[in-house]
């Protein structure tokens, strides 16, 4: 059990994205790429969300649907109260070994931000120099790019642009997309400029530029975790894949040559130019596994198991939430002023409502006052024995505690600041010191030295 959210996040991503691995040889001959692509997000989405946080309400959820997953999900265990904190009117208290936790989760998120702007410095460096040296596309260029929209439906604003800087065709931006083209000084044909937007003008249509983001953000906030790394270059290839598909599909195996070609002939072209992560391109990885991949890929017959697809995507899902449930081990606020000894010599119980520190459950009675020397006076709420002629002076100070059935089997045992009268059974309450939950109740009733 882990109590560092960040952690239980890179762990449950690296659990669905680790069952994709697995899985790849059924999912390359069953699965579409759209489908692998989907797998690979719901990965992306596991390494992102904080589901450590929402431990509980997902305990609840389920359990309205199946309630038997209450007892399995959320059964009594033993848990670490070494990571507790109490917060009082006049003080928050931590213990030693949250403190800790809180240090080390904070030089994570440090790494994370340094990481973060780097990239964004890198970003903004390359969008600058390309910026400066724009220019407006041929007329032919710009013909085929209108066409190519049209015909692929997308009716967001997508300029064409040329830059030196650009050593082959990217497209940069989310709101604003960019289609960046190279101006070579040797013209391509009518044909080839047709594949490059078409690939170009997929990554827009399919988001990809924000599913890269994303993935950015994987390997800042998981840094330390090599699968995050993994997990990115698994996004770009697949997409890439995914847009060579689009442009191949239901073309012949001239057309699939021809394109496998054009492909190869960007990437002895293409030298990076400083694009970074932050672009899609069809050219944009010099990895040469990743273009025999894409070469491979696009000899392949295309094959959709829909419904195998969502099964997996389901499994992917349980996999992600039981991990984040049964692997996080969540730190415990406490009521009342901590003492780190004496809970870390503890033996505490944990259950779905409440905290419970095992101790002695016998009581004296239901309703009783415990004063400064460790006398117990049993407290009658009824009344009858209350003096109403009585003129209280209040100068007896300890804890009042009340314990009361909630009608389910448990019970609630609330303990007060509070002032008895030295001349009768009289109560004066206080602030409420500690409120615990007992589920079941197993306070059992015996004689104890009381003061009547």
């Amino acid at each position: 059990m882990f109590s560092n959210p960040l952690i239980i996040m890179s762990l449950t991503g690296s659990a669905v994205f680790l069952l994709y691995l697995l899985a790849y040889p059924l999912e390359k001959k069953y699965f579409s790429l759209k489908w692998r692509y989907r797998l690979l997000k719901i990965a992306a989405v596991f390494y992102l969300l904080p589901l450590p946080w929402f431990k509980y309400q997902i305990i609840e959820a389920v359990s309205f649907f199946f309630p038997k997953f209450r007892e399995w999900g959320n059964p009594v265990e033993i848990i670490n109260m070494k990571y507790s904190y109490s917060i009082n009117p006049d003080l928050i208290q931590f213990t030693s070994d949250f403190r800790r936790l809180l240090l080390v989760a904070l030089v994570m998120v440090c790494f994370s931000l340094a990481l973060l702007f780097r990239q964004a410095v890198r970003y903004r460096k390359w969008k600058t120099a390309a910026a400066s040296c724009l220019e407006k596309p041929a007329e032919r260029e710009s013909e085929i790019f209108t066409d190519i929209k049209k015909e692929m439906g997308i009716k967001k604003d997508v300029r064409l642009a040329c830059s030196e800087v650009c050593i082959s065709p990217a497209v940069s931006g989310i709101r604003r997309p960019v289609v960046v083209f190279p101006t070579w000084k040797s013209g391509m044909g009518a044909k080839e400029y047709r594949y490059i937007f078409q690939h170009e003008l997929a990554h827009v249509k399919n988001h990809d530029l924000l599913i890269r983001y994303a993935g950015l953000l994987v390997m800042a906030l998981h840094w330390y975790n090599p699968l995050a790394y993994f997990l990115f270059h698994e996004i770009c290839a697949v997409s890439e894949m995914y847009c060579d598909s689009l442009v191949v599909r239901g073309k012949g195996d001239d057309v699939r040559r021809e394109y496998g070609g054009l492909i190869l002939t960007l990437a002895t072209q293409d030298t990076g130019a400083g694009k970074g992560n932050f672009f899609a391109a069809m050219a944009n990885s010099r990895n040469k596994r990743i273009y025999k991949r894409r070469i491979l890929e696009m000899k392949r017959k295309e094959t959709n198991h829909a419904v195998l697809a969502a099964v997996v995507a389901a499994l992917l899902c349980v996999v992600g939430g039981m991990t984040s449930i049964f692997a996080y081990d969540a730190p415990h606020g406490v009521e009342g002023y901590m003492n780190d000894s004496e809970i870390e010599d503890g033996d505490h119980y944990f259950t779905p409502d409440c905290l419970i520190i095992e101790e002695d459950m016998s009581l004296p009675a239901d309703h009783f006052f415990t004063d400064e020397d460790n006398h117990i006076y049993i407290i009658d709420v009824s009344g009858t024995k209350q003096q109403a002629a009585c003129n209280h002076d209040y100068s007896i100070h300890g804890t009042y505690t009340d314990h009361n059935k909630d009608g389910t089997g448990g019970c609630v045992v609330r303990i007060y600041d509070a002032y008895k009268c030295s001349k009768c059974p009289e109560i004066k309450k206080g602030a409420l010191k500690n409120e615990i939950t007992y589920k079941p109740c197993s306070h059992y009733y015996k004689n104890a030295d009381v003061t009547e």
